[in-house]
């Protein structure tokens, strides 16, 4: 199972955030916690992967937007595809 995400962060400050959430130390619970708490799932962490660099914040998340497409076994809010134009549905498959 993966999640994938966008940020303008080093993944390693990244990782670290998630897993400081994880263990409580946040009032607001991200979509790794809710699925680690109510499912018991431990994520492999030293497996994190950059899939794509991007300085600009809108060519993140339109890639964020493909990523999630493109793999079908993620815990992603279906949500944060929602603006992605089903117009390019058919590279995401290809």
């Amino acid at each position: 199972m993966q999640r994938i995400g966008q940020t303008k962060r080093c993944l390693v400050t990244r990782v670290s955030e998630h897993k400081r959430n994880i263990n409580g130390s946040s009032e607001k619970y991200s979509v790794l916690t809710d699925h680690r708490l109510s499912l018991n799932h431990d994520f492999d962490w030293t497996n994190s992967t950059v899939l794509h660099k991007e300085i600009h914040l809108r060519k993140r998340l339109v890639a964020e937007m493909f990523y999630i497409k493109k793999f079908s076994n993620t815990i992603n809010l279906q949500t944060d595809t929602d603006r992605f134009n089903t117009v390019y549905n058919g590279l995401v498959c290809s």
